[in-house]
């Protein structure tokens, strides 16, 4: 299990080096910046989730973070990864980037925040479950990409999945090339 662990937290920071050595990957994070997370193979909450402690942001046209992955690091992009752990154990890793309208193109599962029951929407830290949950009653798989539609006060987004953070950095790098 630490190995286990370790190796994790090595991949991860493998593929965030990649994603931030990118010269175009700045035209990716939304305002409210960036994470990439990814789970232990048995991941059964937040703290078997590593991401990147404060997210990832934009300074003069360059990504930049301050501190390596860390597990329980991120709640949000720890959820999306755990629901979608529920349908298909092989989607470890997925990632939150801004939304542009050449992405629809891809074909992505589109999210509408407004079909979240009211009940539900009430509760705190719900509807990235909802999100996968309804993504795959609807799909009957979870996607690769993810458009959220957001909301009163909810950025739109991109979410990439995949198994590993090294596949969800490629696709995500590869959005480049649209824009």
């Amino acid at each position: 299990m630490i190995e286990e662990r370790a190796q994790v937290l090595r991949d991860l920071e493998e593929a965030v080096k990649r994603f931030v050595s990118n010269d175009k990957s700045f035209l990716l994070i939304p305002e409210i910046r960036t994470n990439v997370g990814y789970a232990l193979v048995n991941a059964q909450d937040t703290y078997d989730v590593a991401a990147i402690p404060g997210r990832l942001t934009v300074a003069f046209n360059k990504v930049i973070y301050c501190l390596p992955p860390a597990f329980g690091a991120s709640d949000h992009i720890a959820r999306v990864i755990l629901t979608s752990m529920k349908f298909d154990p092989n989607i470890r890793s997925a990632m939150n980037l801004a939304l542009y309208p050449q992405f629809f193109g891809l074909n992505p599962y589109v999210f509408d925040r407004t079909t979240e029951p009211a009940e539900r929407k009430r509760l705190e830290k719900k509807t990235m479950n909802f999100m996968i949950e309804k993504a795959f009653s609807d799909l009957g798989r979870i996607p690769e990409f993810i458009v959220d539609k957001g909301d009163l006060g909810k950025e739109p987004g991109l979410f990439v999945l995949g198994k590993t953070p090294q596949e969800v950095v490629n696709k995500a790098l590869q959005l480049t090339s649209l824009l």
